[in-house]
């Protein structure tokens, strides 16, 4: 008896989605394939078609479409060995695929190809259509800024992409600067209606480049600059201002105010505010956000919404978040409303250098420098002692403590925190006359008498006829000149160190850098965390070449520590996400470089680059050094390699439920690597 063995039926089914706005033809039948009818001869744009076919035999198709956009080319082999079965498409020109298989069995062989443009040709083409809607309502020519193919569009695109951090060269697909609000929103939603990220700009000074990002439309908002004080003393700021235009037009108002500003003058508003606010004002006046009264923000539907302390709850919590809780994360602010303090008759900006460089001084070791700082700032934490409110301290407003980074020794068992002198410059504001900052100083630190150069580098307050951001703010807090390093290595003058003379014009200059940041918590470093924090800035990461060639490392310590935050009536009645009020200063580790423009100029032929991997591994090192008694991180000092969370302690979770709720921003379109969620 002869036995006949049953035929296996193979079954093929491939669904196939055409998501391009372009039909897809079948071309002739190059192959000979036995199933090529199978496949219709036109595949609709945006359409969604269903092949199936049957066989005794081992399947082998194949089957080319073209369209406008290019051609794909579709095989498929089923055999009853399911290893051996396979679908392929293979995409040509500007046409991509994906294929998924869904049943791959002994008989059965079932998938579905998708077919799309290419990504490059999506976003042009959305590209394409947000430009022409603009035409509708932005009217300047010179608000739009785009890439060109002539030597004159490319300079002005190259110049207008640049942040404040060199080191980051970002490329948005188009810049667009808003004059309103209203302009602001309609660039939002053109933006996000096809399909293109934003990001948002205003000064620029975000150290991880955030305010801007490749393939992207970057609103920026400088030229919303208006500045107005009503009667109660609130000023409402355009988020296009700059501390050297901000501060100036406060101090001349009538009668002259100010807010608790920062220290470098090209610093834009909104960022500064939302991050915090640290300054030369922190200790008297606290964190330019715990004085954010009002916003008008642009949630992620549009929707414009004026935020208050006697709004809705919305308004209310979008308020507080927005009070240190971070940039960008909850909407685009189109303005800021500050309360201001009356601006006192005398300020005198000042610097105290222990150890120059090429000065013949006597040599302070770093610990006695820091020790005696952190007592100046700490004065009124004992609020017992009986002098908490008569004490001369008090007229400090604000206070900075530079150290710089030095080489030093490998091995843990050659470092002294006792024979280390480092670089150190205690820069401050201080609300009196000069006689009484010379006195405190004194007081403070000893006679100087050739211990220390002590000098009063700038004169303000409501008495002063000189413009307050010109002659009160400059760089040098966090920022090194290697103009004046130049100028002392030749012997000559230095700029900006004496009241009336020039600043240096490299202070305020963008420049590649990076930063990191900790903070020191409220019972202070104590001897453990001095030694180590001594130990890391004496590194063999840092070379001795460094500073004669533009390359400076260092930490700032900015002080929180004085009577606004060291006094319990204050800080009971504070609403705000700032959630470090209680530290006693940050530490911000720092390392710039190029700074001076010959360097620039000589663009790769520049012997600064021989340093700054190492410079950068010292920053590697410093942000993950074991300092005791320091946590958390400061958001306005950006490290996008530190979590998101850390920078926001306590108040992360209630940020993360506002942006939820209330920020109207269901893909998160409001996102960069640093924002809540």
């Amino acid at each position: 008896m002869t036995v006949t063995k049953k035929q296996t039926t193979l079954t093929v089914s491939l669904e196939i989605q055409n998501n391009t706005d372009y039909v897809l033809e079948k071309l002739a039948n190059e192959g000979n394939s036995l199933f090529y009818d199978v496949f219709p001869k036109k595949i609709p744009a945006r359409s969604l078609v269903t092949v199936l076919f049957k066989s005794n035999k081992n399947i082998d198709v194949f089957v080319n479409y073209k369209s406008f956009e290019g051609n794909v080319a579709i095989t498929i082999h089923k055999t009853p060995d399911e290893y051996e079965s396979s679908i392929n498409a293979i995409p040509r020109k500007d046409l991509e695929t994906q294929v998924k298989i869904t049943q791959n069995n002994g008989t059965r062989l079932k998938g579905t190809l998708l077919i799309a443009e290419s990504l490059v040709i999506a976003n042009m083409r959305n590209l394409y259509n947000f430009l022409n809607n603009l035409r509708d309502y932005i009217t300047k020519r010179d608000q739009v800024v785009l890439g060109g193919s002539n030597l004159f569009d490319m300079i002005t695109y190259n110049n207008a992409r640049q942040v404040f951090n060199r080191r980051l060269q970002l490329k948005p697909f188009a810049i667009v600067y808003c004059e309103c609000t209203e302009e602001v929103q309609k660039v939002y939603l053109d933006a996000i209606n096809n399909n293109l990220p934003i990001r948002v700009r205003s000064g620029g000074h975000d150290h991880e480049g955030e305010c801007s990002g490749t393939d992207v439309i970057l609103i920026d908002l400088s030229r919303i600059d208006h500045v107005n004080v009503d009667n109660k003393g609130v000023a409402s700021i355009g988020p296009g201002n700059r501390f050297v235009k901000l501060t100036t037009a406060l101090a001349t108002n009538e009668p002259p105010v100010m807010i608790p500003h920062g220290t470098c003058a090209t610093v834009g508003i909104p960022g500064f505010t939302f991050g915090g606010g640290w300054g030369p004002w922190t200790r008297a006046k606290g964190m330019c956000c715990e004085r954010l009264v009002g916003a008008t923000i642009i949630l992620g539907n549009g929707e414009i919404k004026e935020l208050s302390e006697d709004g809705d709850k919305p308004s209310r919590e979008l308020l507080w978040a927005l009070r240190g809780g971070g940039g960008f994360s909850y909407g685009i602010v189109t303005e800021l409303r500050i309360q201001t303090f009356p601006l006192p008759p005398e300020i005198n900006r000042f610097d105290i250098e222990w150890n120059p460089f090429n000065e013949n001084l006597e040599k302070i070791p770093t610990i006695d420098i820091l020790t005696q700082w952190e007592a100046v700032i700490n004065f009124n934490r004992d609020q017992t002692n009986p002098t908490f409110k008569e004490s001369p301290n008090n007229q400090l407003i604000g206070t900075n403590l530079k150290v710089m980074a030095m080489n030093g020794p490998v091995d843990d068992d050659d470092f002294d925190v006792n024979k280390v002198f480092h670089n150190c410059t205690m820069f401050g504001y201080w609300e009196g006359t000069a006689d009484e900052l010379k006195a405190f100083v004194e007081a403070s630190f000893g006679k100087e008498e050739g211990r220390y150069k002590f000098k009063i580098t700038g004169f303000g307050g409501a008495g002063s006829e000189e413009p307050y951001g010109v002659h009160m703010m400059a760089s040098d807090w966090d920022r090194f000149s290697f103009i004046n390093v130049k100028r002392e290595l030749a012997k000559q003058p230095l700029l900006g160190r004496e009241q009336g003379q020039p600043l240096p014009p490299d202070f305020d200059a963008p420049a590649p850098h990076k930063i990191t940041s900790r903070l020191v918590d409220k019972d202070g470093l104590k001897a453990e965390g001095h030694k180590a924090l001594l130990r890391s800035l004496t590194s063999p990461l840092i070379s001795n070449e460094n500073r004669k060639e533009g390359l400076f490392s260092y930490v700032t310590l900015g002080a929180f520590s004085g009577l606004f935050y060291d006094n319990p009536e204050n800080v009971k009645d504070l609403h705000s996400a700032f959630p470090y009020k209680d530290k006693q200063y940050t530490i911000q580790y720092q390392t710039w470089w190029n700074e001076d423009l010959s360097l620039k100029e000589e663009l790769q032929d520049n012997p600064v680059y021989v340093h700054t991997n190492r410079a950068l591994d010292w920053m590697q090192v410093s942000r993950d050094f074991d300092i005791p008694n320091t946590s958390g991180a400061f958001i306005s000092f950006k490290d996008s390699s530190i979590p998101t969370k850390t920078y926001f302690a306590e108040s992360y979770e209630e940020l993360v439920r506002i942006k939820k709720e209330h920020s109207e921003d269901k893909f998160n379109h409001f996102r960069t690597r640093k924002t809540i969620i």
